[in-house]
């Protein structure tokens, strides 16, 4: 018994180092993404933005290229901000137990917040890019839908242990 809690708790050190340096490693990215300048960002988002519209449209004009930019701009705000949400509330799951994961969930709420606005924020200060409340917003959506996730599928497991058993 005692060889399997010492086993045990080597995986769940690991498990917790894994998923500290994941969630490092994606709010990095996240903060290379937000801080290219506006030049770069856009011509981008309009190259992919022009060939989706290609292929969705015969002649797209230049007004439907837009639309499908800004949509790409809306989803890639949702989606990032999702898998940042999804690994912060993962974390904080992992780091803080029984009637405590509570409040681990509660604080990646808040460092989700903290990141989506902080990441607009500075934007302000980097050429050709804007603070976008409506952005910030997105990315809170995004990071609540993540958490979401996390805390559903952490209560259908349990749910499906106790059936199981």
């Amino acid at each position: 018994m005692g060889r399997k809690k010492h086993t045990n708790l080597w995986l769940e050190i690991v498990v917790i180092i894994a998923a500290v340096i994941a969630l490092m490693l994606l709010v990095y990215f996240v903060m290379i993404v937000s801080f290219q300048n506006g030049v770069q960002s856009t011509n981008v988002t309009m190259r992919v933005a022009g060939q989706i519209a290609e292929s969705i449209f015969e002649n797209p004009t230049q007004e439907k290229v837009e639309t499908v930019s800004l949509m790409i701009r809306y989803g890639a705000h949702l989606a990032l901000f999702f898998v940042v949400g999804l690994v912060t509330a993962f974390v904080s799951m992992v780091l803080c137990r029984q009637y405590f994961r509570i409040v681990g969930i509660l604080a990646s709420g808040v460092v989700c917040y903290g990141l989506a606005y902080y990441t607009e924020y500075y934007k302000q200060f980097i050429d050709g890019r804007h603070f976008q409340m409506s952005d910030v917003s997105l990315n809170w959506y995004g990071s609540l839908a993540g958490i979401s996730c996390m805390v559903a599928s952490y209560f259908l497991n349990r749910l499906l242990v106790k059936l199981s058993s």
